[in-house]
């Protein structure tokens, strides 16, 4: 650890610190040169946020190890079923989801035909015609493609 103390002019000493610790196979290192933030005029706070950045790479690096790395799944999906002026019906292979004309993104409700196929968010409650979507994007008549999942 590296700790350098620089006084500008007719302002008060500002603290770098600098860390590097070396691991097998891995070398971690802290540098806070305050390029986007106000350099810190107190060496404690200055030492402590260097030692912070290391702990951030630490637990990422350990995440890594473990395998812990989030994965986000394709959103739901499904084919609209049958529309009404102000509503429609998406199908999916847990049964059928409401939408209302509000849910559509960029105003396509009015674009929508029915066999499009969309993806949408779910709401976190259901309404009053079962579980409804929050959220829809439209897809048009395109083939949908999981993401594949690594082994």
């Amino acid at each position: 650890m590296r700790v350098e103390a620089a006084k500008r002019r007719q302002k008060a000493t500002e603290y770098q610190v600098h860390i590097d610790l070396t691991m097998p196979g891995q070398e971690l290192v802290a540098n806070h040169d305050h390029k986007d933030k106000k350099p810190a005029d107190d060496m404690y706070v200055a030492i402590r946020n260097s030692f912070d950045a290391i702990e951030r790479q630490l637990k990422g690096m350990r995440t890594r190890r473990r395998g812990e790395v989030k994965t986000h799944g394709a959103p739901p999906h499904g084919r609209v079923v049958r529309i009404f002026p102000d509503h429609g019906f998406i199908a999916t292979t847990d049964g059928e989801v409401y939408f209302h004309r509000n849910a559509v993104t960029d105003g396509a409700f009015a674009h929508i035909d029915v066999g499009d196929e969309v993806r949408f968010a779910l709401a976190p409650d259901d309404g009053d015609n079962g579980p409804q979507a929050s959220t829809v994007h439209p897809l048009g008549k395109h083939k949908i493609v999981e993401p594949r999942s690594r082994a």
